[in-house]
């Protein structure tokens, strides 16, 4: 019986395997057709040659300047999740501290009882 799934285990990957790989190749024929299709409307579209690359510099120039406000954007708030963290970390510090300082106090009076 143990052979039995065995092979039937070795087919089960076998088929995965192949279904990976059809969907490699779909996602890489989409990949390419989305490509030359751009590339194809830009290249025969009824603009000037001129239009058109304004309109790629417009494009990549747009591109760049959503690009970096989202960066800064993360930036800004990676710095302001740290210093919540640290306000935290000192918060918890100080509690803690308190919180063994009063129970050294409480075992203190307790032994001079």
């Amino acid at each position: 019986m143990s052979l039995l799934k065995k092979l039937e285990n070795i087919k089960k990957e076998r088929l995965r395997k192949e279904r990976i790989n059809l969907a490699k190749k779909i996602a890489a024929g989409t990949a390419a057709g989305i490509v030359a299709g751009s590339a194809g409307g830009i290249l025969l579209a009824p603009k000037s040659g001129k239009e058109t690359r304004e309109d790629i510099a417009n494009t990549v120039n747009t591109v760049a300047v959503k690009t970096s406000e989202i960066r800064d954007t993360a930036i800004n708030k990676v710095v302001a999740t740290k210093s919540k963290i640290d306000e935290a970390k000192e918060k918890i510090s100080k509690y803690l501290a308190d919180k063994k300082a009063s129970e050294i106090e409480n075992k203190a009076s307790e032994i001079q009882e």
